[in-house]
């Protein structure tokens, strides 16, 4: 409720989350959040977003990579009291989102422009081979750029459907 910006990775979250998605709406009309879908699928979801990344299935690692590497060149990363190996900053790469670079710098201006960054991400995420890689990728870009632990920012998985994701909560 409180977010800018909301990310949603391999979710259709009008579909499957109806009350998430209620709440997302109605943060878009009162205070006008930001809504990017990053998924393969134009869905429901894709087709109402500000932005929608058609990454390629098992992209979104290289893509979540080479955006903290951009959040790093903009100055927006402070890995000052992290745990992290010798040369991790440096290892980081832009060279392929991949993604056109036309989605990738849109999407890259609305993470350094809006602190206030949930990232909501789903089984299309979760359940693949690399899930536990994306799900690495997606926290490490919060942590790395303080967004975590404060109001309307944070990394948040969801399941596919909302009876297990009520049942997980309860």
């Amino acid at each position: 409720d409180a977010a800018d910006l909301i990310r949603l990775v391999g979710s259709n979250t009008a579909w499957c989350h109806p009350v998430i998605w209620q709440r997302i709406e109605r943060a878009r009309a009162r205070r006008g959040t930001k809504l990017v879908v990053i998924d393969p699928r134009r869905t429901e979801t894709a087709e109402q977003a500000d932005l929608h990344v058609a990454v390629a299935p098992d992209g979104d690692v290289a893509l979540f990579t080479a955006l903290l590497a951009e959040m790093r060149d903009r100055r927006l990363v402070d890995l000052a009291g992290m745990e992290v190996p010798e040369g991790f900053a440096d290892a980081l790469s832009t060279r392929d989102p991949g993604v056109p670079y036309a989605s990738f710098a849109a999407l890259a201006d609305l993470v350094a422009a809006h602190p206030r960054m949930v990232t909501l991400f789903s089984q299309g995420a979760n359940q693949s081979a690399s899930g536990t890689d994306k799900g690495n990728a997606i926290i490490n870009l919060h942590l790395a750029t303080g967004r975590i632990n404060r109001v309307g920012a944070g990394p948040f998985s969801i399941t596919g459907q909302p009876t297990a994701m009520g049942g997980r909560e309860v």
